[in-house]
């Protein structure tokens, strides 16, 4: 197999090897590129190559000389390919892949790429792999702070000129929590500035390893874009004051994305962020995120002024009748019936749902239709038609009416879905469809008592030309909803919440591809189109490390993954300043493990079982523990689906951290020292070693009679759970701080533990 270079825009989709399958569908997919050589680049294969990069001020050879200098002795060059500009990078590009490969030269155990300006000889791209990567100890990992001056001296040494003309951007980022990891990587992005304003849609990123090595570098770079400055440009204040004219708070019915169980079949009625939006910088004008005019709301008419009945009433459609049914719905002359599936359980709604695949063929081809229809009351959720056999030619003028295809659009949901047509309503586009587009869309969403529903949602595809309609889907959840709406805050509470969270900021953005544009590549630079980019305005709101929601009946912050109330200013501990284990604490306190008690972390006061297992699943699942399936069952009868510990505890017991020999854990007692020893030798992987008792040898006076003895020798040994003068107290409290001592000992030994493991 030889290694290949794919990029799409700016993202490198590249792989180290393809099979040949995958090479093919890169030439179709970058007809242009120049094939890549592999191996040594000899003359012939070096031909094709030399004329794709034939208009290219850099050649080969002095691209490579510039690439040769980011990577070390030893590795054999494997790779050359060139890349013509195109529309979404718009400067041509040499790329030099070097690997190292193991003692039977099968494996890969060192890689480079590197990416070189074909005409300025920049630096465009780099990335390195290794296939077993040193981790440092956890206390040598580099910090945030350390990193970043990595990531600035890296890209002043080898793009001085962009370095000069960038910025490190963190106004989207949240702050980065202290890693739990060895192995974590930080990554930077360097804005472009032009004349002091930042262009976030160019840049360079960079990604450094806790080791401190760079990994990564891409640079997204557009030239000969035309920067539009005002005359006069509004005030930071005035700016602000428009958005909070232009703003409007809406409710709307969300669910969060993480959410199981019962939280997944109760939507919260919130206020979602009001300020995504630009203004011009130059007359306040709210613009969409594509530069257009945002246009009022229009009014939102159903599919259907009233309640329809069901296409279906009585039993469940069985195969014969659901065939039956939907060959009097549609018009299947011609086609066979392929397949029929059932599922009594469809995402639609957790309803009973028939798919239907029928098939037609001639001697020139065969097509498809395919539909999904509700057994219980005919509703259609689907219906394409994947059509292969020759069409008669189209008529170049578009002359479908697109009031009528909406019209059509409406008239198929009351026919085909009807139990639904009351509920949902013609959704127009913020971003109007281009005029020489194939298709039109017409798109319907779910309203609840006027207020957008968290799910629910129709959009009936035309062709343009002739108004045919092409496909068909309904969407909908099993949630449910209040049969009023409940009492909630106000929108102007909620607006003035979100703004009391943005920062007015001037940036540049750039306009759409003009009409016509394609992202097919183009020999020259100069039959690139032209780009412009506006001077706007925008309202970035406090980032956080996951999306968060304004609830319209708490009145509080609540994230739009878990549900869970959130703070989006945590306050420091008042009682942590010069603590012994202040960053100790301030770990498990920044993960959310400990909480704070009238403002204190108390430091002294017994940590609980459940806290204790929380943090340690936190560090086992890279800060995070997913939420679980919605039908698991509670391991523990005081630890069900609705506590805070729910999540932890289960991926415990999953991960043998905890044994199911009891019916209760009772999470908010005191967790003892020889079960946390246990729990700590259980996540470092050594429960069967400690289960052989007879093994260890110890000097601890008062463990014999211990259940977890082998763990306790364990932790001491290590140095995680320290004696005192020859006792280790196994039914003794912990307090928080020893619990955050112990924690962050055992991250420092299981980094160790990990290295010498891999070798």
């Amino acid at each position: 197999m030889k290694p290949w270079i794919i990029r799409s825009g700016s993202v490198v989709l590249s792989a180290a090897l393809l099979a040949p399958a995958a090479q093919a569908y890169a030439e179709q997919l970058l007809p242009s590129a120049a094939p890549v050589q592999s191996g040594p680049v000899s003359a012939p294969a070096g031909k094709p190559l030399a004329d794709a990069a034939g208009k290219a001020k850099l050649s080969k050879e002095a691209a490579l000389n510039i690439a040769r200098q980011l990577v070390p002795e030893g590795l054999e060059l494997e790779n050359v390919s060139f890349r013509s500009a195109d529309i979404w990078r718009t400067f041509p590009e040499w790329t030099f892949i070097w690997v190292k490969k193991d003692r039977n030269q099968n494996e890969i155990t060192f890689s480079y790429t590197v990416s070189i300006h074909a005409d300025s000889g920049e630096l465009t791209g780099y990335s390195r792999y290794e296939q077993h990567p040193s981790k440092p100890a956890y206390t040598s990992r580099v910090s945030y702070a350390e990193a970043q001056k990595v990531a600035e001296q890296f890209l002043a040494r080898h793009n001085p000129a962009k370095a000069a003309a960038t910025r490190l951007y963190v106004r989207d980022l949240p702050q980065p929590k202290t890693p739990l990891d060895a192995g974590t990587s930080y990554t930077f992005r360097f804005v472009r500035l032009v004349d002091g304003v930042p262009f976030p849609d160019n840049g360079a990123d960079i990604t450094v390893s806790a080791a401190g090595t760079v990994t990564g570098y891409t640079l997204s770079w557009s030239d000969g874009v035309r920067f539009e400055k005002p005359q006069r440009m509004l005030s930071p204040e005035e700016a602000a004051a428009l958005f909070k004219q232009h703003a409007k708070a809406k409710l709307s019915y969300v669910l969060p994305w993480d959410a199981r169980g019962e939280e997944r079949n109760n939507p919260i009625l919130a206020y979602q962020n009001p300020f995504s939006f630009y203004l011009d910088a130059g007359d306040g004008t709210p613009l969409t995120e594509t530069l257009a005019p945002l246009k009022p709301e229009a009014e939102k008419p159903p599919a259907s002024g009233k309640r329809l009945p069901p296409r279906h009433t009585g039993s469940p459609l069985g195969q014969d009748a659901a065939v039956q049914l939907a060959e009097r719905t549609f018009d299947l002359s011609g086609y066979q019936l392929r397949a029929a599936t059932y599922n009594e359980k469809d995402y639609n709604g957790s309803r009973p749902v028939w798919n239907l695949e029928y098939e037609a063929k001639n001697a020139t081809g065969q097509s498809y239709v395919f539909i999904a229809m509700d057994a219980l009351n005919g509703d259609v959720y689907h219906f394409s038609k994947n059509n292969r056999l020759p069409e008669p030619r189209k008529a170049a003028a578009k002359n479908a009416d697109a009031d009528s295809l909406k019209k059509k659009a409406a008239e198929a949901i009351r026919s085909w879905t009807p139990t639904w047509a009351d509920r949902l309503y013609l959704t127009e586009s913020a971003e109007p469809q281009q005029p020489d587009a194939e298709r039109y869309e017409v798109r319907f969403q779910r309203l609840v008592n006027g207020i957008p529903a968290a799910t629910g949602s129709a959009s009936v595809s035309f062709d343009a030309a002739t108004g045919e309609l092409l496909s068909y889907n309904v969407n909908v959840g099993p949630e449910t909803y209040p049969a009023q709406v409940p009492k909630h805050r106000p929108a102007e509470e909620a607006l003035a919440a979100w703004q009391n969270e943005t920062e007015v900021e001037a940036v540049y953005a750039l306009e759409s591809f003009p009409d016509g544009a394609t992202a097919s590549r183009v020999g020259k630079a100069a039959t690139l189109p032209a780009r412009k980019a506006k001077l706007v305005y925008r309202a970035a709101v406090t980032p956080l490390d996951q999306p968060y929601v304004f609830d319209a009946v708490s009145g509080g912050w609540r994230s739009l993954s878990t549900g869970k109330p959130i703070q989006l200013h945590r306050p420091a501990p008042a009682d942590l300043k010069g603590h012994p284990a202040e960053k100790e604490l301030m770990l498990m306190y920044e993960y959310e493990a400990l909480s704070l008690i009238d403002g204190n972390i108390l430091p002294e006061r017994s940590i609980t079982r459940g806290e204790m297992i929380q943090m340690l699943m936190l560090s086992l699942n890279e800060g995070r523990v997913l939420p679980l399936a919605a039908e698991r069952k509670a391991s523990f009868r005081d630890v069900a689906s609705d506590s805070r510990y729910f999540a932890a505890v289960e991926a415990a017991v999953d991960r043998g951290l905890l044994d199911k020999d009891s019916p209760s854990l009772k999470p908010d007692e005191t967790i003892t020292r020889e079960e946390l020893a246990d729990m700590i030798v259980r996540a470092l992987g050594y429960r069967k070693l400690a289960e052989h008792t007879e093994m260890f040898a110890t000097k601890l006076t008062d463990i014999d009679q211990s259940t977890h003895r082998g763990a306790i020798v364990i932790v001491t040994t290590l140095g995680i759970m320290p004696p005192g003068e020859g006792e280790f107290r196994p039914k003794g409290s912990v307090s928080r701080a020893d619990a955050a001592i112990a924690f962050a000992r055992f991250l420092e030994k299981r980094s160790e533990l990990e290295e010498s493991r891999t070798f």
